[in-house]
């Protein structure tokens, strides 16, 4: 959902996901002079529970500087992420341009902060929106917290490790796991199907989950990943008979160099007593503790027959048990790729690999080029066409890329060289060393490696979903995400699929709100790595100085602050 308002010169824009929310800030030129920042207040308007938002830096004349809050160190950017929000609740933002001396401003704050002084803050632009929910069927998206939870983690649980701490998973799962649960759960009687496909058919709680659904009536079947080399196959025969399994499970033992999906697909009984699908539960998440607990990972419901149908399709074309060449022919003719963004349909369309050729890469690549506004996220080796694409002049756009390690931009300074473009902003992900949080996650990760046939080049994986976002701040979003990575394998030899959606506002909320969660923890930890081998400070500027670099044309702060406002079109 998002929400505008405008007084005095000073205009707030709002996008909010399901777990997160953007704040987008401007000011008009005569409002500048004395600028200091921005205090934010939040109300949640259900509960009236009132909040200042923190900030992580402050004036280094604070006397408190353990924990402070935007009430006295404001902040000096124009946009800031809330990532404390829950699904589904209205909430009510008051930003307020704070002027003054750091000493008055810290004084004025410090009031504020007290027990009911929230009024020590005047004024302002006060807005309300309700945040998407994934409870819903048009907004079913879970993002975990993952690996990129560490500070508030430790903050939360201290550091002490996951396993031992059953209230630290559910927080780390953050609903992912417990939506896969309860899509399984719609299978509750003989009218219900469940037909999957499923890379790593391992971790216990979906898979109980199934054979529940299975004892109140409705029939299920599972396809699997069971080729030769690696672990990944015994394993899942070995959780198939550990956990008591009697449905019916097919292997996928001969076509595809890996069955690579993740996706199950819901089916009810229509008047005549026939099996129709009705909904479809995919994305990249493995079912795996490091898929739910670890990697950053997103799951997905997406409750259209006409995607459930294609994904049905899939379904049987797999448990069919066909060559790469069949199953290419196959997948061809349930989902023609596009020739490109323009031709793409508006709405929700599933793309299913082995294909022949490369023609979701050149879509991929496609919507890459024509983005104004850009968010990647990848796991693995980006393909050498997507690549050149992000590795041209941005020319007035503004790109966002998180990868898992250098090595998926290219060559070693690949980085270097996009952030050198004022348009592009590029991280890796670099996991909190010396806490118990990431050996544990190391942990989780290292076994997931140890199974999967991909070998080495999981290693360490911390960033697992697979996205691309184009545009997510206009009329015309464009999202591409699944279970399919953005390589030449992935595209001609793995079983795997992603969903495209044309124009889905709510949707591109959700994953916008919470990419940039992703995005901005492994940003500012680089930037603040360089800051320090460079000997400089974190701190708030004393002067209005600070917003200068945000109004220059040309720079990757103005452009920036244009593109969350929704300026750069």
């Amino acid at each position: 959902m998002r929400a505008r308002a405008s007084k005095d010169g000073l205009t707030v824009r709002v996008i909010a996901g399901t777990h997160a929310a953007l704040l987008a800030f401007d000011l008009a030129d005569e409002r500048r002079a004395g600028c200091l920042g921005f205090s934010i207040e939040r109300t949640d308007v259900g509960t009236g529970d009132r909040r200042w938002l923190p900030n992580s830096l402050r004036f280094m004349s604070d006397p408190n500087p353990e924990w402070v809050t935007t009430a006295r160190a404001p902040l000096q950017k124009f946009r800031w992420g809330d990532y404390t929000t829950e699904p589904g609740r209205l909430y009510r933002y008051r930003v307020v341009a704070r002027y003054g001396t750091p000493a008055e401003i810290l004084a004025q704050g410090i009031l504020a902060e007290r027990p009911g002084g929230f009024d020590a803050i005047p004024g302002g632009v006060t807005l309300e929106l309700r945040t998407e929910d994934c409870r819903n069927e048009a907004t079913s998206i879970f993002f975990n917290r993952g690996a990129a939870a560490s500070q508030a983690y430790v903050n939360k649980f201290g550091d002490n490790d996951p396993d031992a701490i059953p209230e630290a998973l559910t927080w780390l799962s953050r609903g992912l796991e417990e939506g896969l649960v309860a899509f399984i759960a719609k299978a509750n009687g003989p009218d219900y199907a469940l037909h999957g496909c499923i890379y790593e058919f391992e971790k216990p709680t979906p898979i109980k989950a199934l054979v529940q659904a299975q004892k109140r009536g409705a029939e299920v079947h599972i396809v699997y990943h069971a080729r030769a080399g690696g672990n990944t196959a015994e394993e899942n025969k070995a959780a198939i008979a550990d956990l008591g399994v009697t449905f019916a499970t097919t292997p996928r033992a001969q076509g595809s160099a890996i069955m690579h999906n993740k996706y199950l697909v819901l089916l009810r009984k229509d008047a005549t007593g026939v099996l129709k699908p009705i909904a479809v539960w995919t994305g990249g998440t493995n079912w795996t503790e490091g898929g739910i607990y670890g990697q950053l990972n997103v799951g997905h419901a997406v409750y259209d027959t006409a995607v459930a149908e294609r994904y049905e399709a899939g379904f049987q074309v797999l448990a069919l048990d066909l060559s790469i060449d069949q199953t290419q022919a196959k997948n061809d003719v349930i989902t023609p790729t596009p020739l490109n963004r323009a031709a793409l349909q508006h709405g929700a369309t599933p793309l299913f690999s082995p294909q022949n050729g490369l023609g979701m890469i050149e879509l991929y690549a496609d919507v890459c080029r024509t983005a104004k506004v850009l968010m990647v996220s990848a796991p693995f080796a980006l393909h050498e066409k997507i690549r050149d694409v992000l590795g041209s002049p941005t020319d007035g756009a503004m790109r966002f890329m998180l990868a898992d390690k250098e090595g998926s931009y290219g060559a070693k300074g690949n980085i270097d060289a996009l952030n050198a473009d004022p348009g592009n902003m590029a991280a890796v992900a670099k996991p909190f060393e010396g806490i118990k949080l990431t050996d544990f996650q190391k942990r989780k990760l290292d076994r997931d490696r140890l199974m999967m046939d991909e070998g080495f080049h999981h290693a360490g994986i911390h960033i697992h979903s697979k996205i691309i976002l184009a545009d997510p701040f206009g009329p015309d979003p464009v999202l591409i995400t699944g279970s399919a990575n953005f390589s030449t394998n992935s595209t001609v030899a793995n079983d795997s699929n992603v969903l495209v959606f044309r124009g889905d506002t709510a949707v591109a909320d959700v994953y916008v709100a919470d990419f940039m969660r992703m995005f901005e923890h492994y940003w500012f930890r680089s930037r603040k790595d360089e800051k320090f081998e460079a000997n400089q400070i974190f701190a708030l500027k004393d002067t209005d100085d600070w917003s200068e670099r945000y109004f220059t044309p040309g720079t990757r702060d103005q452009r920036d602050r244009l593109a969350f406002l929704g300026l750069i079109t």
